[in-house]
């Protein structure tokens, strides 16, 4: 059988990392914080008479700068005809690379941080915090005179990222700790938009890179309990309404806040398109929301339809109330019903997606954030396309949806 993009998902990390092929050469290396990286293996030159050489070609992943596997197989394929026809592509690449940094002019770290805050469209107060933080703790560390590229992943810079978190972490600040790679990541992402430096950013969050503290975050589930939680929710020992019950198949489908999923409006649905648009006057952040279709949403919505298609709300109840619809706390009450009291509530569904978006499908965490409606935190990415945006945060949902599916959602 063909190694495919399920089976690749489905490589978990352990202790230490590790590498397994997928076909003609190419391998893809697993690490202990769960991110995955495509490397080639050759001999150079051809033949058995060649010495064993890699090629990295880089993360695994759909976001920018990332390699899916159809991605690096085609990259894979182009640096063999490379190979074939007497050239290095180890040495190909170190030279274009030599290259554009003879041709490029790199800015310090300072200059970079400067550029990133004057930039930012965060409130005055925001951008304040964020000075301080890189100015006082990131800077001093790191070198402000040091040029950025310096600290680009495969020159060790992801390695320097962690150390000066640790640092924080070693004075008790986890929390600051955190905060400080987030800021990091986005300044770091500016000058990768810039052209200053190569992905993938070096401050990208994970697993591994997160501090232990306890914050008070509304509970929620991890990845490895979903199955469990959706046999309950199949089985539905305590009778829960078929509502009910829809809408946290399409809560964790969408990710939506309950205030903004609850009001769901037939008329809300272009099908045709394969869009949801919430309205603003739902949406925390007060900005029309758009949420992509995907086979197993629309499998709910089609079975709520044979009961509320003649009514304007999808999530109608027929009980009188504030509101037309169900109560968006009747989600929270059905949880508690099903045995996740102070295990599970409605709103920590959202943090599900955030983490193993990235972690187990290997999507940037600016696609992620803008399909949860979050604003991005150095906010220069306002300007980025918005309809390429829109097409990768299609390909999360689809991915997103199918592996819920895997982790047992029936829809």
């Amino acid at each position: 059988m063909p190694f495919t993009d399920s089976d690749l998902r489905a490589l978990k990390p352990q202790a230490k990392q590790y590498r397994v092929a997928t076909g003609n050469g190419l391998f893809v290396v697993v690490y202990p914080n769960g991110s995955k990286y495509f490397v080639w293996g050759y001999r150079f030159p051809p033949g058995r008479g060649g010495q064993q050489r890699w090629h990295h070609i880089g993360v695994y992943g759909r976001g920018s700068g990332q390699w899916t596997l159809k991605a690096a197989r085609d990259e894979k394929d182009r640096l063999d005809l490379m190979r074939k026809e007497g050239q290095d592509p180890r040495a190909v690449k170190a030279d274009a690379k030599r290259a554009v940094e003879k041709q490029t002019v790199v800015p310090n770290l300072k200059a970079v941080a400067e550029d990133y805050l004057e930039r930012s469209r965060n409130r005055q107060s925001t951008v304040n915090d964020y000075r301080n933080m890189l100015f006082n703790q990131v800077l001093p560390v790191l070198g402000e005179e040091s040029p950025v590229n310096r600290f680009e992943w495969d020159k060790g810079g992801r390695q320097k990222v962690l150390d000066l978190k640790k640092g924080i972490e070693a004075r008790g600040s986890l929390y600051q700790s955190d905060k400080c790679l987030m800021v990091m990541r986005s300044m770091f992402e500016h000058a990768i938009d810039n052209g200053w430096m190569q992905p993938p950013n070096p401050a990208l969050g994970s697993k591994g890179a997160k501090s232990k503290h306890e914050p008070k975050h509304h509970p929620t589930l991890e990845w490895n309990q979903l199955p469990d939680f959706f046999d309950a929710l199949q089985r539905n020992d305590p009778k829960g309404s078929f509502v009910v019950v829809s809408a946290v198949k399409v809560l964790f489908l969408t990710f939506l806040r309950v205030n903004s999923l609850a009001g769901l409006r037939w008329d809300e649905l272009d099908e045709k398109k394969g869009i949801w648009t919430v309205p603003a006057s739902r949406m925390k952040n007060n900005k029309d929301h758009h949420v992509p279709l995907t086979n197993q949403i629309l499998d709910v919505l089609e079975d709520l339809r044979t009961l509320n298609g003649h009514q304007d709300y999808a999530f109608f109840t027929g009980r009188t109330g504030k509101h037309p619809y169900m109560n968006p706390s009747s989600i929270n009450a059905h949880l508690i019903k099903l045995g996740y009291k102070g295990i599970l509530v409605g709103h920590g569904v959202r943090a599900i997606p955030l983490t193993a978006g990235q972690e187990v499908l290997g999507f940037a965490p600016e696609v992620i954030q803008r399909q949860m409606a979050h604003s991005i935190g150095d906010k220069v990415r306002q300007a980025y396309d918005r309809s390429k945006m829109m097409e990768e945060r299609k390909a999360f949902m689809v991915a997103w949806c199918d592996a819920l599916s895997d982790q047992g959602l029936i829809t």
